[in-house]
């Protein structure tokens, strides 16, 4: 068997007003993807507004200047494609994968929320109890729910890694109109975005598209970010959760360098080894031999200034 080589070319350039843009040409397939990817998430929340990141998430899809409610998924869904986004700690990322030929279409939906959004007192109710729902499913009702909270407040206390990315009811609840506009004006601008398009496009001519519906973006960036202090434990810590589950599991969860580490790579293989196959050391030991799980998992989450590595065992 040769050896392959895989040649990935990527065209990177900045746009007078910030906006950073990386392109990817693959005329393999008659699809392209656009992806904005904004530089603000959970850790950017401050006090009394944590889950606005990705309440904002949702807010997006709420109409825009030339855009209806229902526009931007209506738009895409047309054309063939299919469209969503999900928020993390550091950023909050979108993305609209289309039938090439309509990259036009999926370029201007983007532009136009990015200029200028609907945000309504309705609008806003209304995305504040579809937050809250997902909430109740995926934490407060969930089998092993309440865990993502539980690890998070103790290997990150005292940082804006805490509190998950859904937020806190208290504050979702609280969130107003004034509150929205301030989060839109100052993280969504060209100079806090990085517009990501690959796909079957013609280089010139997705620059020339670029120019024509982001260029002439003007918006203040308002950004002020605190340091995000990472304490090192000090110690092993315990916590027992009592549980409506019908399988127990145990998690051991340490703190690890973040997504830029020298040790990243080395970590990611490192799950594979230690967990991720019916090969691997501790479902050897655990699974096989000693038959006291049923099923072992390691799972590492990088973020930005540090991160987590997981063993799960039930």
């Amino acid at each position: 068997m040769s050896d392959q080589t895989l040649n990935l070319e990527f065209i990177e350039y900045d746009l007078p007003n910030g906006l950073h843009c990386i392109l990817y040409q693959d005329n393999t397939k008659p699809n392209v993807c656009v992806m904005p990817a904004y530089q603000v998430g959970a850790k950017d929340e401050i006090k009394g507004q944590k889950g606005i990141a990705h309440l904002f998430e949702h807010m997006m899809f709420q109409g825009s200047e030339n855009v209806s409610k229902t526009g931007h998924f209506d738009s895409v869904m047309k054309a063939g494609g299919t469209c969503n986004a999900f928020t993390g700690f550091d950023s909050t990322v979108y993305f609209d994968l289309l039938p090439s030929n309509n990259l036009e279409l999926a370029l201007w939906l983007e532009s136009d929320r990015m200029n200028s959004l609907n945000i309504t007192q309705t609008n806003l109710d209304n995305q504040i109890s579809v937050v809250l729902e997902e909430k109740k499913q995926v934490v407060d009702n969930a089998p092993y729910g309440t865990m993502t909270s539980n690890y998070l407040k103790y290997i990150f206390k005292g940082s804006q890694y805490e509190i998950p990315v859904i937020g806190l009811e208290e504050d979702i609840r609280s969130f107003s109109v004034k509150e929205a506009l301030n989060f839109h004006n100052n993280f969504y601008s060209p100079e806090n975005c990085v517009l990501m398009i690959s796909g079957d496009i013609n280089i010139e001519k997705t620059k020339d598209l670029i120019i024509k519906y982001f260029g002439d973006i003007r918006k203040k960036n308002l950004i002020t970010r605190d340091k995000n202090i990472i304490s090192e434990l000090e110690s092993d810590g315990e916590l027992t959760v009592q549980d409506n589950v019908q399988l127990p599991v145990v998690s051991v969860c340490f703190q690890i360098p973040g997504e830029e580490s020298d040790e990243d790579f080395d970590l990611e293989y490192f799950t594979e080894i230690i967990a991720n196959r019916e090969s691997s050391r501790l479902h050897r030991k655990y699974v096989y031999e000693k038959n006291i799980f049923k099923s072992v998992h390691a799972e590492k989450i990088a973020l930005k200034d540090a991160g987590i590595m997981i063993l799960l065992q039930c």
